[in-house]
């Protein structure tokens, strides 16, 4: 993969292509209806990153923003690419619009989110019981972030 990112902001009319990426990234994804319906919604906002040698999209980060605060609703990075700051090229994006307050949602067993929130100055502020199902049926905590902007 190239260094070179590329990004697009999106809408509704990316609904496919977010579908299929989210498909990638976790294992119960958001059909493109789900993803169109998002964007009928005031303050939604997102990007799509693209690395600029295959032209390939990699990732993408989905966030409703509505009187200063926001809710990271959806960053997923495909698998082939993970480890290459992606995510944080994308939240670092996301950062940029004028907020004052971001929260977000992860489960509580994906490291990898964890370290790149942490890193980005997000701190744990609650946890939702069982809130995310697996696959397998099991059932795994969400703990809630949050970082002020600037």
């Amino acid at each position: 993969m190239s260094d070179a990112l590329r990004t697009e902001q999106v809408s509704g009319a990316h609904a496919e292509i977010l579908s299929a990426l989210h498909s990638r990234c976790f294992s119960e994804a958001w059909s493109p209806e789900s993803m169109a319906s998002l964007f009928s919604t005031p303050g939604m906002l997102g990007a799509i990153a693209t690395d600029g040698a295959s032209d390939q999209p990699v990732g993408f980060v989905l966030m409703r923003a509505i009187d200063g605060e926001a809710e990271i609703l959806a960053i997923g990075v495909l698998p082939e690419a993970r480890g290459k700051r992606i995510g944080t090229f994308l939240l670092g994006i996301m950062l940029q619009e004028a907020i004052s307050t971001v929260f977000l949602d992860v489960a509580e067993d994906n490291e990898a989110a964890l370290k790149l929130y942490k890193g980005l100055e997000f701190e744990v502020v609650g946890r939702r019981s069982a809130y995310y199902k697996r696959a397998d049926g099991t059932r795994v905590d969400s703990l809630t972030m949050k970082r002020v902007v600037g």
